[in-house]
This record gives structure tokens, C-alpha cells and sequence, in this order.
């Protein structure tokens, strides 16, 4: 085996500083050693990191024969299950997708708009100025109500309940144990792991009977994921097992919940970090005149372009994985044996100069100007693995902001952008988004009810 050069600390350090400072130390090694360079992980090994396009696309078009994704993301295997379409690999990870894909892509997509615009009127109707909100509470409380209400059609009454189960199971699995293997022991309810086993017990007892009920009562006039898969044939059989579906789900909440909510959250502070631009987005927004149709919203170009740059800006995900199957594979000039992770640095291909001209200034016009490669921006990952939810995503954040903003003025409490923190598997602003309320520049629902 040949690997890249990389930081001679040890193991330990290594992981410390990738789990504390991943955007600073990504930089370092990226300024000393060049485009490809490995990483020493405690209980992983090695691990190389690729920050040049054509790496990554070399990476990305790999046949999976070659090539395993799903044994990189083994990581998570105890969050989302080894049956998840993000852990197979070949035929079952193509059939999984296929019957995803439906629900989450185009018109049947498009249909929970108002669902989305609802939920963020909702989330916001009691606030006041002057207060001061975590905008990573809001949004993780809107994404999670779009995600149960489109995904798994869950009803008003459960919707609460299950809403703080999920996101408690979603923040338990932390970056730690993530990253480190030896951590992933249930040591009892006060451990980091034993914590997340129980969170998730309870939200494995809940899909569970849910998928038992849709399978007494099939619905086919229900347009949930869940049902989809519940409905799902292989002939005369079902498409999948009990198992099988729970985990499909539960990875759609972390693919649908945990990245929006980060993702949203950047994109606020950001905006408040300069204000040229928000007045030129509100503006846009207001255009469209009162109570615009949500697809309307999601079809704007600024405000598209505001929500790619902000994915850029931060990169809420900042690195992805594949590993060699079987035999070494070369990539760089290297041989790397299986079961060595190779990681497209998402990181720092968006801050890369010679790609993105300026590239920690918020500038969403670079996406009006130019179209750039999967292998330039993906913050959803890329080639066949790239995120199942990243269509539903994209349009949830054009319309949740857009509506947020046709309803609120803020103000940051502090110059700048927050440093970037690890929450669960995402990193988000350290601060949590934290804005003042200045304006209400709508009546809330609530008060127009009254009326």
C-alpha cells in the first residue's frame, strides 16, 4: 500500500483536530501536502482525503464493483441500519433507489409546497420583536414536520411525539461516535452510545408499528413514502421486510432532516452577515406579491442562487467516503488497499480559488454567472450515491426561507459568521443561529384568524 503524505501526530491528535477544527486542519494539510493527503484516525486508520475535480471524479464514476460506498458509511450503520440504501452496494442499492426516487422528485414533489409554507407559518406565528430565536430550533422543527408529514404521512396527533423522539435519536449519534469506533459500545444509559441505543429503541418501536398498521390497511390513494415502500411488490411478495423499510426511513429523516435544518440555519446567518444581499432577496421575495403560490417561491433565481451559495459557503456535510473492494485501487498517483477510506474533501473543493474566485465571500451571483461540475459542488455528495433527498431539500429551503423572510425582519446580535460546530453529523454555526426578531412584517396567522 502507498499513501498519500500526511500529518505525523498521532492517531489521537489527528482525530481531535478533525472533529474540533475539521475546516482549519482540512486547510493545513491541504496547504502543505497538496490536492490528495491521509489522515490518521483513531479505531479507523488511515483515511485520504482528495480535494482536486478530476480525483473526485475518478472517485465518483469508479464501478462499484471496484469501489464500495455502502462499506465507507458503515460509520453510521448503527444509526440508520446495514439495510439502508446507504450502506448496500450493486443491485439492491439501484432498486431501493428506484422506488425513492417517485415520491421525492418532480410533481409529486412539488405537491407538498403548501405543506412546507404551512409549517413555517406555524413555527413562527407567536414570535415578537425584540426576541431573540435560534434559527436552528426553528428550522429543525419545520424540516422535521416536512419530513414526517411528506415522507411518512404522520397525522396531527402523533406528529409532536414523534417529532422529539426522532430529532433526539438524530443528535445522540454524535460525531465521536461516528468517527471513532471504540465508542460505539452500550456502556449503560449515562454512555454516549448507550444514550443513542435508547433513543433509537424507541424510535425503531414506533416505525415498527406504523409499518405493522400500513401493512393490516394498505392505503394506495396514500402518497407517502412510507406507503410506497409498504405497497412495494416483487412479484407476489413484498419489495422489502419490516426491517428493511424502518431503516429506509430513518435514513431519509437524517438525509431530509439533519442537513435542511444546518443548511437553512447557514444560509440566515449568512444573509445577516451582509445585508446588500438580503435586501436584494426580500426585495425578490416581495415581488412576487401577498400570499404567493410555494412553488412560485421555490422557482425564484435569487433565491435559489442565495441557498447554492450558502451550501457552498459551509458545507454542512464537508466530506464524503468510498473504499477499495477486494483489491488496491489507484488514484493520484497511489495505491490504496481496501477497506482504506477515500473522502472527497467537500470542504475544500468549495474554497477552492482556481474554481470558486473569492471563495469565503458570500456571493451568490457566482451561480446566476456559471454552472459548475458534480465534481466542483456537491454538497449533497455526487455521482450514483449523492443524497436520495436532495431534490426535496433544495425546494424546502427556497420556500421555508422565502417564506420566513415575506414574514420577519432580524438582526444578527454580533458582526460576522459564527464558527462552525459538529451537531450530530452536521456542523452548524456555533451560536446556533441566534437572531433578534426587528419586525413582523405580516400579521401571524394567528392574530388574521382572530380577525
Amino acid at each position: 500500500m502507498s499513501l498519500p503524505p500526511g500529518s505525523s501526530l498521532p492517531a489521537t491528535a489527528q482525530t481531535y483536530l478533525l472533529i474540533k477544527h475539521f475546516c482549519d486542519f482540512s486547510t493545513f494539510l491541504h496547504m502543505r501536502y497538496g490536492d490528495i493527503f491521509t489522515i490518521r484516525l483513531l479505531g479507523i486508520g488511515p483515511s485520504v482525503h482528495v480535494a482536486r475535480p478530476d480525483l473526485i471524479r475518478d472517485l465518483f464514476i469508479a464501478s462499484p464493483d471496484v469501489v464500495h460506498a455502502g462499506d465507507s458509511n458503515m460509520v453510521i450503520a448503527p444509526l440508520v441500519g446495514k439495510s439502508s440504501v446507504a450502506l448496500v452496494d450493486g443491485e439492491p442499492h439501484q432498486r431501493i433507489r428506484r422506488l425513492l426516487n417517485g415520491p421525492l422528485h418532480g410533481s409529486r414533489m412539488r405537491k407538498h409546497g403548501p405543506t412546507i409554507a404551512n409549517a413555517t407559518t406555524k413555527a413562527i406565528a407567536n414570535w415578537r420583536t425584540g426576541e431573540q430565536r435560534s434559527m436552528l430550533t426553528l428550522f429543525q422543527d419545520v424540516s422535521l414536520e416536512v419530513i414526517l408529514r411528506a415522507i411518512f404521512g404522520v397525522s396531527d396527533q402523533t406528529l409532536p411525539e414523534a417529532a422529539q423522539n426522532v430529532l433526539q435519536m438524530v443528535l445522540a449519534y454524535t460525531a465521536p461516535l461516528v468517527i471513532v469506533p471504540w465508542t460505539r459500545v452500550d456502556l449503560g444509559p449515562w454512555s454516549p452510545f448507550g444514550r443513542f441505543a435508547r433513543k433509537r429503541a424507541v424510535v425503531h418501536d414506533w416505525l415498527l408499528r406504523e409499518i405493522a398498521e400500513r401493512r393490516h390497511n394498505p392505503d394506495p390513494d396514500r402518497a407517502d413514502v412510507l406507503s410506497a415502500l409498504v405497497l412495494s411488490r416483487e412479484g407476489t411478495e413484498s419489495a422489502f421486510s419490516d426491517e428493511e423499510i424502518r431503516n429506509q426511513l430513518i435514513t431519509l429523516f437524517v438525509a431530509g432532516q439533519d442537513t435542511t435544518s444546518a443548511a437553512l440555519t447557514w444560509a440566515m446567518v449568512l444573509l445577516h452577515a451582509n445585508p446588500d444581499i438580503l435586501e436584494k432577496l426580500v426585495a425578490e421575495v416581495d415581488s412576487l406579491g401577498a400570499d404567493p403560490d410555494p412553488e412560485l417561491l421555490a422557482d425564484l433565481p435569487y433565491l435559489t442562487a442565495v441557498c447554492q451559495e450558502s451550501l457552498r459557503c459551509t458545507t454542512t456535510v464537508p466530506a464524503a467516503s468510498r473504499t477499495p473492494f477486494e483489491k488496491p485501487w489507484r488514484i493520484g498517483g497511489y495505491d490504496i488497499s481496501p477497506g482504506v477510506y477515500v473522502s472527497p474533501n467537500i470542504y475544500l473543493i468549495h474554497h477552492d480559488p482556481s474554481i470558486y474566485p473569492e471563495p469565503f465571500r458570500f456571493r451568490p451571483e457566482r451561480f446566476l454567472e456559471k454552472e459548475y461540475s458534480p465534481y466542483e459542488y456537491m454538497p449533497f455528495g455526487g455521482g450514483a450515491r449523492r443524497c436520495i433527498g436532495m431534490a426535496l431539500s433544495l425546494f424546502e429551503m427556497r420556500i421555508v426561507l422565502g417564506t420566513l423572510l415575506r414574514h420577519l425582519r432580524f438582526a444578527a446580535l454580533s458582526p460576522g459568521v459564527s464558527e462552525h460546530l459538529w451537531r450530530g453529523m452536521v456542523m452548524v454555526p456555533e451560536n446556533q443561529g441566534v437572531l433578534r426578531v426587528t419586525e413582523r412584517r405580516l400579521p401571524s396567522p394567528a392574530t388574521r384568524v382572530a380577525a
